[in-house]
């Protein structure tokens, strides 16, 4: 969860089954699973979006794995190590011996060491990798290869419970000719309908009895998950005037000193100064700001513009460096990338002084890339990048591209290793502008932050219930926030960024109260009042009297239309006839499915499609309640009623697709809805 330190007065996160989990255990996924996450940013910091998901994650993890490793043991259910082995690298004689599937590895080191456009597997790159993994350097990556391979294990694991499951899921013969009948039956039918909208909600009376006997018939429809709702207000900080004001005094201050950079010193100055930091792409006059572009496109470098504001921005502008640069090039390169070489980059600097000799005296650029790049996404065809143009790719690369002249052969250092470049071709050349441009945010200043959550302070003292808490929304300005229904594990609510300590507060406090201030990290400050709490079981009657009160008038309607129609039903004998005396269109259905519920002109109405089927042909129907109102049918055909006396193979593969699908979800589901957990992660992080 990462939001706080655990409580002492709990010794497990949960208890799934009986089976207790300890804190430390779940910190320690939770850490691994974050570390995972990390890697494959890139080591960049996760947002707290991320760290949401992975405290959601952490817990379905947690719960899916504790509860099918009972089911693995029970059922000895386990991955050898020859088995992982040929998981990850593939066995190739499998191939030759009928078993494809086997030769190759697994889906994801395929997708790690294949080139994207090809699809080739890449197994020198593998291989090197692997090998690479004991090498003290590669300590991070070797705890993201431990965290796929679990993963691989896991997959497999469940694989081979499903195998095991769905073999109870084989049709028989009878399932077989039903499948079969079903699918082929159809109906033509004549109908009439009564929309229930022809009587008003006003024309119908009902009692308290009648809406307490719904709700006894039906009371299976209303089980529930405990939950919570409340509103809440948000004191959003923003900038005041005085912040502004004082971003500009910043800028203008900075200015004179700005001024007197020169040459190299003026970058340093820019990421020492400004909350950006200095931007080295060159733009044309079109790409430059508007409000600018006539100033700096043609500046001398001592020449400073600004400050000017841009949003929440004060900008001092300088152009810094001018030239005659294309627009697009289409280059060529040879990649050598680290894992290769271990992260040796002097090694790497030798290989690739050693392939420019080579390059330079005549050697095939192409043949070198295909037997020395480790980029898989164009190795294949002499290293070749295609056009792109300024600002597609990292700075080194982009700057050895652009900065250079056609037919030229350099080398760039880059995240992704060393990069041999020959710049194949390149647009016409174009003046364009590098930018040196010191930035100053508007932030709001400590008195602001202050200033909005003494604004809170006197919210929430004026705030003691519900109805003083409207009025004190309504006097402040303020448009509350719903959170309706809020689960006790759930982990995001619209507009609250760190929602936890506010979904404890609301499982640990009474109806109509009013919380305390929760400041988040979004600049806010948030204050809730709880307006319900449901727990779990069936819902209360009045909690779903709306509902109901809906379901009995249509219920009322229903019977009244029936009542209607069945008189005037008596004296006809045709469908026709009925609809030309009670001025009633009369409407057709072609071919209506048995195995689906739609009909064609109504809508879904599995009812009605199901009494189509078994209706006595050129007979008038009784009344039929369907989903939008009442109908009368006339059945003209039916097909597909004979069980053909052999079924077709695609018919065998559909009904066992079916089934082995509804295998795949419905046997955890079973395992979960048996399974007793017991969760405590608010109690003890929160």
């Amino acid at each position: 969860m990462g939001s706080g330190a655990p409580s002492v007065g709990k010794r497990s996160v949960a208890e799934i089954n009986g089976t207790a989990i300890g804190i430390n255990d779940y910190m320690d996924r939770e850490k691994n699973l974050r570390e995972f996450y990390k890697l494959n940013a890139g080591g960049q910091s996760l947002d707290a979006e991320m760290e949401r998901q992975i405290s959601s994650e952490t817990w379905r993890r947690l719960v899916r794995e504790t509860i099918m490793d009972r089911s693995y043991q029970q059922l000895g259910i386990q991955v050898s190590s020859d088995e992982l082995k040929t998981m990850v690298t593939g066995d190739q004689s499998m191939g030759m011996s009928g078993n494809p599937a086997l030769s190759e590895p697994h889906p994801i080191i395929r997708q790690m060491f294949s080139n994207p456009e090809t699809g080739m597997l890449n197994r020198t790159v593998m291989s090197n990798y692997f090998n690479a993994l004991d090498n003290p350097q590669f300590a991070q990556e070797k705890k993201r290869w431990l965290f796929i391979e679990n993963e691989i294990v896991s997959e497999k694991m469940n694989e081979k419970y499903l195998n095991m499951v769905r073999k109870g899921f084989q049709p028989s013969s009878l399932d077989l000719k039903d499948y079969a009948r079903e699918e082929a039956k159809s109906a033509d039918f004549s109908y009439i309908s009564r929309p229930f909208s022809e009587i008003t909600d006003d024309q119908i009376n009902f009692t308290e009895s009648d809406v307490k006997e719904y709700y006894r018939i039906h009371k299976e429809n209303y089980k529930q998950q405990a939950g919570r709702t409340f509103q809440y207000v948000a004191f959003e900080v923003q900038p005041s005037d005085k912040d502004v004001e004082s971003a500009r005094y910043w800028s203008e201050q900075t200015k004179a000193e700005y001024m007197r950079q020169e040459g190299e010193e003026i970058p340093r100055y820019v990421n020492g100064s400004s909350d950006e930091p200095f931007n080295p792409m060159y733009y044309t006059y079109e790409e430059l700001p508007e409000n600018i572009r006539d100033s700096v496109f043609n500046a001398s470098q001592d020449q400073v513009f600004g400050p000017y504001q841009d949003e929440e921005s004060f900008k001092l502008a300088r152009a810094y460096d001018t030239q005659m640069r294309p627009d697009s090039v289409r280059a060529r390169h040879i990649l050598l990338g680290d894992q290769a070489y271990q992260g040796n980059r002097n090694a790497m600097r030798k290989v690739a002084d050693s392939l420019v000799n080579l390059i330079n005296n005549g050697s095939s650029f192409n043949q070198l890339a295909m037997e020395h790049s480790v980029d898989e996404s164009n190795r294949t065809i002499g290293g070749d990048l295609g056009w792109f143009q300024e600002g597609q790719m990292v700075t080194e690369f982009n700057d050895a591209c652009f900065g250079n002249k056609k037919g030229e052969l350099v080398t760039a250092e880059t995240q992704f290793g060393i990069h041999i470049i020959r710049i194949e071709e390149q647009s016409r050349p174009v003046k364009k502008v590098q930018m040196a441009t010191v930035v100053r945010h508007v932030y709001a200043s400590d008195e602001t932050n202050q200033d909005y959550y003494n604004r809170a302070v006197k919210f929430r003292g004026k705030a003691t219930n519900l109805e003083s808490f409207t009025e004190q929304a309504r006097e402040f300005g303020l448009d509350p926030r719903f959170a309706p229904n809020i689960t006790k594990d759930q982990q995001v609510i619209p507009g609250i960024e760190q929602a936890s300590s506010v979904i404890k507060w609301a499982y640990t406090s009474e109806v109509n109260s009013v919380s305390n201030i929760f400041s988040q990290p979004d600049e806010k400050y948030i204050v809730a009042v709880l307006t319900e709490s449901r727990e779990q079981g069936y819902a209360e009657l009045e909690s779903v009297r709306p509902e109901i009160e809906l379901a009995v008038k249509k219920q009322k309607k229903a019977e009244e239309l029936k009542n209607q129609m069945n008189e005037a039903l008596a004296s006809v004998t045709d469908l026709n006839q009925y609809g030309s005396a009670n001025n009633l269109n009369v409407g057709e259905a072609a071919e209506v499915k048995f195995a689906n519920t739609y009909v064609p002109g109504i809508g879904l109405e599995p009812y009605i499609v199901g009494a189509s089927m078994y209706l006595p042909l050129e007979q008038i129907s009784q009344p039929l309640v369907g989903e939008s109102g009442v109908f009368v049918l006339s059945l003209t055909n039916r097909s597909g009623e004979e069980a053909a006396s052999e079924v077709d193979e695609a018919t065998r593969s559909r009904l066992k697709y079916t089934m082995e699908s509804r295998s795949n979800y419905e046997a955890y589901n079973a395992l979960v809805d048996a399974a007793e957990v017991e969760d405590n992660r608010l109690d003890i992080f929160y």
